[in-house]
């Protein structure tokens, strides 16, 4: 049985053997941006949690870490670079710092080679600039995902 995949995506590996879907965190004060994400990311069969903040993005992270849950957290993490409370580029140094290994995509729509220098220095697994192509997001999301067990790439067809 095949997966229908949205877009101009085909996959390479074998989905079927893990048990959970990935999980993301979507963090995005631009309500229009984080739904059309999020859903693109649940098409891919993502489970979403979805914040509106550096500030929930950092809650959501910091429940999963108080609930003594085994729960790992998110596989990957997408999220804007301005957002009210925590940028995040300051997500990104906070983790980074606490050495945890969650993949992080930023979006900006700022257009600035500091900020992209910063993001690279601070570890961003991708950088994506406002407008993007969502198949460039997607990608980069995928491709950031960790593998658990055959977990494959996905590439533009």
């Amino acid at each position: 049985m095949s997966k229908h995949i949205p877009c101009r995506w085909r996959h390479q590996g074998d989905l079927t053997r893990d048990p959970r879907p990935p999980r993301a965190l979507v963090a995005e004060d631009e309500p229009d941006v984080r739904r059309l994400v999020a859903a693109a990311l649940r098409g891919l069969g993502y489970d979403i949690v979805e914040a509106c903040s550096g500030t929930e993005l950092l809650h959501a992270l910091g429940d999963r870490l108080l609930s003594g849950d085994a729960d790992p957290g998110p596989d990957v993490i997408v999220a804007d670079i301005r957002m009210p409370g925590l940028t995040g580029l300051e997500i990104l140094a906070g983790l980074r710092q606490t050495e945890s290994p969650t993949p992080i995509v930023l979006m900006t729509a700022y257009h600035d080679r500091e900020i992209r220098e910063e993001a690279q220095r601070l570890g961003a697994n991708a950088f994506l600039e406002k407008p993007f192509d969502l198949d460039d997001l997607l990608a980069a999301v995928v491709n950031n995902t960790p593998a658990r067990e055959t977990r494959g790439a996905w590439d533009h067809a």
